[in-house]
């Protein structure tokens, strides 16, 4: 069963979800699974994979603010990622009872998401999961060409810079692939997502050494070794700084593992959650 909807967060702003698989109620013992997309991307970066994880489980899929089908800040918001933790963290509230613990997946900005509410309301959370996601300051690994990345790309060429950037998979890499995925970011909140790209790298609102040290959930970091956004040492360096992470790393894999390498990566992610 899938069923697409908007959600009030709390934050004037209404959010865009998709939900996937049997009603939670009939799945005794079985969190529901929220997955938050990257940077620029909605809900679709889990179609290859979110059917798979849906059959065991339900999922939900939201739309981070001003991405999708999601409402858009009207101007600059103050610390933007604590926003979109408050939004996400309200959309829930809404879509699911409030003392009914969640699994929680975060691809890149999404995984930023993740961790403010992993640190913030670690009640919420039964299982966390983070996929080539930043914290600590990853401009400390991040190579110099990676910051001339054009993020939010407006043209064609751009859009071929970012996907040569981002993926490892010739399939990915097809013109007409970075054609449609200039056609969908370049739509909306350009000035809004620049300006987040400038913070994820200089480590603005991300998770310190010390917070990433006081998540207790049980917790998988997942990279692709091939990463050119994230390289596979800032990955080493959150599973080492939380407690009870394991990392998993994703071979022949860039920046995104979902749609790079669906089979592994759902197997990957579903093993963790049945374990």
């Amino acid at each position: 069963m899938i069923r697409r909807g908007r959600v009030d967060s709390g934050t004037g702003l209404r959010l865009g979800y998709l939900r996937l698989g049997s009603r939670w109620a009939s799945l005794p013992g079985t969190p529901p699974l929220v997955l938050l997309h990257g940077l620029g991307g909605d809900t679709r970066e889990w179609l290859l994979t979110g059917p798979f994880l849906a059959r065991r489980r339900t999922v939900f899929a939201l739309d981070l603010p001003a991405h999708g089908r999601s409402d858009a800040p009207v101007g600059p918001v103050p610390q933007e990622l604590r926003f979109f933790a408050d939004a996400v963290l309200g959309a829930l509230s809404v879509l699911l009872p409030a003392d009914l613990p969640i699994d929680l997946l975060g691809h890149s900005l999404g995984g930023a998401v993740a961790l403010d509410i992993a640190i913030r309301a670690p009640r919420r959370l039964r299982k966390l999961i983070l996929v080539d996601t930043p914290a600590l300051t990853p401009m400390r690994w991040m190579r110099p060409t990676s910051l001339s990345i054009p993020f939010v790309p407006e043209t064609l060429s751009e859009s071929r810079r970012l996907l040569a950037a981002s993926v490892s998979s010739p399939l990915l890499g097809h013109p007409l692939v970075a054609n449609l995925l200039r056609l969908v970011r370049r739509t909306r909140a350009r000035p809004a997502k620049a300006r987040l790209v400038a913070q994820l790298a200089e480590g603005v609102g991300l998770a310190t050494r010390s917070q990433l040290r006081s998540i207790g959930n049980e917790t998988l970091v997942i990279w692709g070794d091939a990463d050119e956004i994230f390289p596979i040492g800032l990955g080493q360096e959150v599973a080492r700084a939380i407690p009870h992470a394991r990392l998993a790393i994703v071979t022949g894999c860039g920046h995104v593992p979902p749609l790079e390498r669906p089979r592994a990566f759902a197997r990957c992610v579903d093993g963790f959650l049945r374990g």
